[in-house]
């Protein structure tokens, strides 16, 4: 019975099995939201949307302070 841990790993490539517990309501809300998609896609599509964001938000003050100061 190893055939499992051989096959799953290759399927989910790049990502790490977690448990988190999150607020009813966070939940119920990604369960409507995600209709017939998988909920935890959502979630993990949220996620990496709210890091590209902080990135994207870091590099603006950055140029506007490098801006500043040529000023």
């Amino acid at each position: 019975m190893k055939l499992l841990p051989q096959v799953v790993p290759s399927i989910v490539s790049g990502k790490t099995r977690i448990t988190i517990m999150v607020d009813d309501t966070v939940l119920q809300a990604f369960k409507a939201k995600a209709g017939g998609r998988g909920y935890q896609t959502l979630i993990n599509e949220t996620l990496r949307k709210s890091l590209e964001a902080d990135s994207l938000s870091h590099l603006i003050r950055q140029v506007v302070r490098e801006e500043l100061r040529a000023v």
